[in-house]
């Protein structure tokens, strides 16, 4: 009795434990940068019209090594203001220190570019969403990023 009692609780665990590591995407699973990308930017209010890049001039944009670009989709704003989103999958985990590290100076660039054409963009540049999740990497510059951070809690560890 004992021993079977202790088969329906270890098998508990492990569905138990199935399950939750199923319900995020995040830590090594595969995530899809453009349904994360897509969400995004139908959930964050964006003040500028996004329009999306290709992913050859999206890795020109960020000077990333397109071997180290396994999928990538890129919306940035017309010009006029800062707001940007990036979602990048890269081949590895070392690509994507690399591609968060490109990620991270954009953003410094950004922020000179920005800062006497239009100083008030500097806000969402000094708080952008950058995540590296495994071999994902995701950034958001926007007014309000706690929508971008809610969807993209739902695919990687944030």
């Amino acid at each position: 009795m004992k021993k079977r009692i202790f088969c329906l609780l270890a098998a508990a665990l492990l569905l138990l434990a199935a399950v939750s590591a199923c319900a995020k995407q995040g830590g090594g699973k595969p995530a899809d940068v453009e349904k994360i990308a897509d969400e995004i930017i139908r959930s964050v209010k964006f003040s500028d019209q996004m329009s999306a890049l290709e992913k050859k001039t999206a890795v020109k944009l960020y000077g990333l090594d397109e071997a180290d670009v396994a999928k990538a989709k890129v919306y940035e704003s017309t010009g006029a203001t800062a707001e940007e989103v990036a979602a990048f999958e890269a081949k590895d985990e070392a690509a994507a220190k690399r591609i968060r590290a490109a990620a991270a100076e954009r953003v410094e660039d950004q922020k000179a570019a920005f800062a006497d054409y239009q100083p008030r963009e500097m806000t969402k540049l000094k708080t952008p969403l950058l995540v590296q999740d495994g071999k994902y990497v995701l950034l958001v510059v926007a007014d309000d990023i706690s929508a971008a951070r809610k969807v993209a809690g739902q695919y990687l560890t944030v």
